[in-house]
C-alpha cells in the first residue's frame, strides 16, 4: 500500500512538472511564464518529495526530504515574487489585451 502511495505521488508531481514545462514553452509573457514555473515549484516538487518521503526507508533520508520540504514551502513563493518584483523594475509589462 505503502509503495502504491508513493508511486502515485511521484506520478502526479511528474505530470505537473510536465504540465508546467509546456506551460513555460507555451506561454506568452515573462509573468505568465514565472507562475508556470512557480506551480512546478511548488505543487510538482511537493508532490515529488512526497513521494519520495512516503518511500524512503531510512529516518535520516526521510529527515533529508522533510527538510526540503520544508525550504521549497518557504523559498518557492519569496523566489517568484523576487522575480517579478525585478521584472517589473526592469521594465518589462504584463501581457495584456489592452493597448497601453
Amino acid at each position: 500500500m505503502i509503495d502504491l502511495l508513493g508511486g502515485t505521488l511521484l506520478i502526479l508531481g511528474s505530470a505537473v512538472v510536465l504540465v508546467g514545462g509546456f506551460g513555460l514553452l507555451r506561454l506568452p509573457d515573462c509573468f505568465s511564464r514565472l507562475h508556470a514555473a512557480g506551480v512546478i515549484d511548488t505543487l510538482g516538487a511537493w508532490l515529488v518529495l512526497l513521494g519520495l518521503l512516503v518511500l524512503s526507508t531510512s529516518i535520516i533520508v526521510a529527515f533529508k526530504v522533510l527538510l526540503l520540504i520544508i525550504l521549497f514551502y518557504f523559498l518557492s513563493p519569496v523566489n517568484s515574487h523576487g522575480l517579478s518584483r525585478t521584472a517589473l523594475k526592469s521594465g518589462l509589462r504584463p501581457f495584456t489585451d489592452k493597448p497601453s
